[in-house]
């Protein structure tokens, strides 16, 4: 141990600079102090993401907050309490799930303590607060960057146009659905990395790069949009109807979605849609769901609302006569993800290849209903587990113990 400790600075500076996960540069920074004392040299340039997922759990601080009582709502209480911005013991840590060793760590974390956050991968995060301010924040680093604020949506462009007791702050936990990122902010520059945001009562779509001064909406065709994905240097969308949109956000005449696909007939619309590339493929992932929130009979056995389980479909090409074609793109259902996992919810939806810690053809998935948040006593949350696709079987996660009215337990990838 004595000859490692004693390696020339500038030999370890070169090894921790191939360190591609986060896990890894940990193991190096613990193996003696001449190893950790890199770190300062390197300081927040080494932006990495997990190895594996892990699932970032609720706020410290939100668990403090007052019960509820009367016709107080849960979400009208927790703005309050935001208001208040008081202290409590431990608020600024946020509490990490591993799912590759199945232990919690926990880090100090003040940038994300009672602000909403949403996985946008890279290893990144979009923070959203009181303040209307919205952030990338890699938590590992705490390196925070700035993007336009909420204030900037076109939806705030005529405030007077709301009624009078209306306020920005009481809707920024759930202003922004959900947000994904082209590229690593700290790998490219600011023209290269867009950040695209499903936003507002009806759910459209806007972008912008850090550094803009506002969000610019995308010409949509529809609205209630429910995921995003880039892929293959495009922006895609799919909307409650199972309507696949692809985006070109560099159109002459302004950005604008171009329907390409529609989930076939037979598919229930109003299930929860996700994209995701695997092995090269745009997948369409639909979450079936149950419960009173979607129509069914009250069960006080049953949760508010809960999934059954998951269809996929794979977006092909059609070939042949275009004119015999509503879309360029058909949607065929495959019933086996192979060798491969996904991760949806409050985050970009992704695809990894199984491992010792990752189980192969299942669906890991986090509770991301936030409209009954605000009725529930404890938030959401609950809505959290793991979907094996062969035999449809559903097994719950370790983060369904955690419930939050404004960061539920989300995939940190």
């Amino acid at each position: 141990m004595a000859e490692w400790a004693t390696l020339p600075r500038d030999i370890l500076v070169l090894i921790a600079e191939h360190i591609d996960f986060f896990e890894d540069f940990i193991n190096f920074c613990v193996v003696c102090k001449s190893w950790q004392s890199v770190t300062s040299i390197l300081g927040k340039s080494r932006i990495l993401p997990p190895r594996f997922p892990w699932v970032m759990l609720t706020d410290i601080a939100e668990k403090n907050y007052p019960k509820v009582t009367g016709d107080v709502y849960p979400a009208d209480m927790l703005v309050e309490e935001v208001k208040k911005n008081e202290y409590i013991e431990g608020m600024h840590n946020r509490r990490f799930f591993s799912i590759s060793t199945s232990k919690t760590y926990e880090f100090e974390l003040p940038e994300a303590t009672r602000r909403k956050c949403l996985g946008v991968c890279y290893g990144w995060l979009l923070t959203i607060g009181y303040d209307l301010q919205i952030n990338l924040l890699h938590p590992f680093t705490r390196l925070q960057i700035g993007m336009p604020s909420l204030l900037s949506f076109k939806s705030f462009e005529n405030l007077d146009d709301y009624d009078e007791d209306f306020n920005p702050q009481d809707v920024f936990d759930f202003f922004v659905k959900k947000a994904v990122m082209s590229s690593n902010p700290r790998n490219t520059s600011n023209e290269d990395c867009i950040v695209l945001a499903i936003y507002g009562e009806c759910r459209v779509l806007a972008f912008a790069r850090p550094g803009d001064k506002v969000w610019t909406d995308i010409n949509v065709p529809s609205n209630v949009y429910t995921d995003v994905v880039y892929y293959k240097g495009k922006f895609y969308a799919v909307d409650c109807h199972g309507v696949v949109v692809v985006c070109d956000i560099n159109d002459g005449n302004g950005p604008i979605a171009t329907p390409i696909a529609r989930i076939p007939d037979g598919f229930h619309v109003l299930n929860y849609k996700y994209l995701v590339e695997s092995s090269g493929f745009l997948l369409l992932v639909i979450r079936c769901c149950r419960g009173v929130y979607f129509g069914d009979k009250e069960d006080v056995d049953r949760p508010y609302h809960y999934t059954t389980g998951f269809s996929i479909l794979r977006l092909e090409e059609c070939y042949g006569d275009r004119s015999s074609h509503e879309y360029p793109y058909k949607m065929t259902q495959v019933d086996s993800l192979e060798d491969n996992t996904l991760f949806v919810g409050y985050n970009a939806s992704i695809s990894l290849p199984s491992s010792k810690c990752v189980k192969a053809n299942c669906i890991y998935f986090s509770d991301d209903n936030a409209e009954p948040y605000s009725t529930q006593p404890y938030g959401g949350g609950h809505d959290t587990g793991i979907f094996e696709v062969e035999s449809g079987s559903i097994t719950l996660h370790y983060a369904s113990k955690f419930m939050s009215h404004l960061t539920p337990p989300i995939w940190f990838i």
